[in-house]
């Protein structure tokens, strides 16, 4: 019986094919057993990268299964409603109106200023309030019936 570290010894010395080359009888037996990785703990580099793998590719599929929406969803789904919006710790109220005006309420205090559609981005400017802004948004619809924004805001419709 062999022990686990003899067999990945054998594993790492003989998993480039060398069983291959050797002659009936030299031990082929033994080497397609230990090729399987029986007992071989895998290096914590390989751990890790496996895992960044898997990450990554979770990652990308979350992705692929949001829908960006297009200039007329925007205005269809965004425009003319109401949201409470959450990024980090700040917590906002939101109103897009139909006649291209936005007013943002926080504890912080309340803003106002315009909004445009720019191709499938909602451009829009805060003149006034705690925090003005000026930035070009796109939103991609998540499961829960919310909107991600591409500046990182979760937007929950209010009913």
């Amino acid at each position: 019986m062999m022990s686990a570290e003899l067999t990945c010894k054998l594993h790492e010395r003989f998993s480039d094919g060398a069983f291959s080359r050797m002659p009936s009888g030299s031990g082929r037996e033994m080497g397609r057993r230990s090729t399987k990785n029986r007992g071989c703990p895998l290096p914590q580099h390989l751990k890790i990268g496996l895992l960044a793998a898997a990450i990554l590719m979770a990652l990308c599929m979350r992705s692929d299964a949001q829908e960006t929406l297009s200039a007329a969803a925007i205005e269809d789904r965004i425009i003319g409603h109401a949201f409470h919006g959450r990024k980090g710790i700040l917590s906002v109220s939101l109103q897009y109106g139909t006649d291209g005006t936005v007013t943002m309420r926080s504890p912080l205090g309340t803003g106002t200023g315009r909004w445009t559609i720019s191709g499938a981005r909602l451009c829009v400017k805060l003149e006034t309030g705690p925090r003005k802004a000026d930035e070009c948004l796109t939103f991609a619809t998540e499961p829960d019936g919310s909107y991600r924004a591409s500046n990182g805001m979760r937007l929950i419709p209010v009913e």
